[in-house]
């Protein structure tokens, strides 16, 4: 068993057998664990502790799946966090077999999860903050840079929120989309929080990676009294259809599957912030169909923003002789709904992708790399989705329109039709 312990610095662990990790006092960094706001999170305003104690455990699992290593021949892992709080008792029985149930869903990883109570500090003094209407999420993706875009629209209030990844790639994608929405919107509060374990790496491509952003997304909104949380994707994504009968399961990614949203609202609830909804509001559309309502058609200023975005979810090709890892591969399944989507919604992809500047020894080793990617891009777009295995995919929230469902992941396969094979 694998096992993380998180404190806050300075503090003992109480399993001896636990790896420690020690959150900074105040932003920075200690041996294990740098982080852009300290243990009392007061650089993002008066959270409150219950969103703090969210984070934290979060965090702990992030921590966890990060440097854990998942064996090729042993998908599941077993996972052993031990967190403390500043006020363990709002983390009843339920409370901690959602939180469970829900790295589980997303992981397909064995969990156990124990609080305790963390020495007492003296909290800092809350940095001051204008109070903001919502928050939105920005990966550096092209999703998260149409939901800045159309959030652009509303009225002002909006906190754009990122998580400062150690990836060259995802970093320069991030500032790409911060200059372009204050270029847009002078205003606009755009803030990038480094929260990242010092320790040796082993995963990655880390699963909860997304529901850090959202307890990160949670403690930012109630440090500013804002209610609501966006998490741009679209719905082909979120659903993330088996292409073929042999994907599923822990092979198949969930960060923003409807499942996700239900199990995390019912966490907040538990944990009595029901007021904080954390939602994605793109979810009736296709990658394609989001483009088309975020982009001007033929408007070179869009057209560039959307290929320094990042969509690839294997850098791995950036390392063959001629590679570059901060370009997106265009052969990964996320590449090739990616380049379905420009197509679909008919707007220019001016994106460069490795698949097209490799020099041709390597491209043959890169089409190598990708081959189990391609296999299933070509099964589905011949055999189509069968409907029972789409749903039998996932767990789904009650009163879920199946129909819907199916409709959206027949509509993403049509993007995907459109994709020239290499």
């Amino acid at each position: 068993m694998n096992a993380i312990e998180l404190v806050p610095g300075g503090a003992s662990g109480v399993v001896e057998s636990a790896t420690l990790v020690e959150w900074p006092l105040a932003a920075g960094s200690t041996v294990t664990m740098q982080a852009d706001f300290g243990w009392d999170m007061a650089e993002l305003g008066n959270v409150p502790v219950t969103a703090r104690d969210l984070l934290r455990v979060v965090t702990a699992a992030y921590v966890a799946d990060r440097v854990t290593r998942r064996s090729g021949q042993l998908l599941c892992r077993d996972l052993s966090i031990i967190v403390h709080l500043e006020d363990s008792s709002k983390w009843t029985q339920p409370a901690l077999d959602t939180a469970v149930d829900l790295l589980h869903w997303l992981t397909g990883d064995t969990w156990r999860l124990q609080v305790v109570s963390a020495k007492k500090l003296k909290d800092r003094l809350a940095a001051p903050g204008t109070a903001v209407e919502a928050v939105s999420l920005l990966s550096g993706g092209l999703d998260s840079l149409c939901g800045a875009l159309l959030q652009l629209g509303e009225p002002e209030g909006v906190l754009y929120l990122g998580h400062r990844d150690p990836s060259n790639a995802v970093r320069r994608a991030q500032s790409a989309v911060r200059q372009a929405i204050q270029q847009r919107r002078p205003t606009a509060e755009y803030q990038r929080l480094a929260l990242r374990p010092l320790l040796k790496i082993k995963e990655a491509t880390p699963r909860t990676r997304s529901l850090l952003f959202m307890a990160l997304g949670v403690a930012a909104a109630t440090g500013r009294e804002a209610q609501r949380v966006t998490m741009p994707e679209n719905g082909f994504t979120s659903i993330n259809p088996p292409l073929e009968p042999s994907r599923g399961g822990p092979l198949t990614t969930r960060s923003t599957h409807p499942w996700t949203f239900h199990q995390f609202k019912q966490l907040l609830s538990e944990l009595r912030l029901a007021h904080i909804a954390v939602t994605n509001p793109y979810g009736h559309m296709t990658k394609g169909e989001l483009v088309a309502a975020a982009l001007r058609p033929h408007d070179p200023d869009d057209a560039t923003l959307a290929a320094a975005t990042l969509s690839c979810a294997k850098p791995n090709a950036g390392r063959l002789k001629g590679g570059n890892a901060n370009l997106n591969c265009g052969l990964c399944v996320a590449c090739l709904v990616r380049r379905g989507a420009f197509v679909g919604g008919g707007r220019e992809d001016q994106t460069t992708y490795l698949m097209d500047v490799l020099p041709e020894q390597s491209r043959q080793r890169f089409l190598d790399y990708r081959r189990h990617d391609i296999a299933a891009w070509c099964y589905a777009v011949e055999a189509g989705f069968d409907e029972y295995r789409v749903l039998a995919s996932g767990m789904w929230p009650v009163g879920t329109d199946f129909d819907a469902v199916i409709d959206i992941c027949n509509r993403g396969l049509k993007e995907l039709r459109s994709v020239p094979r290499p």
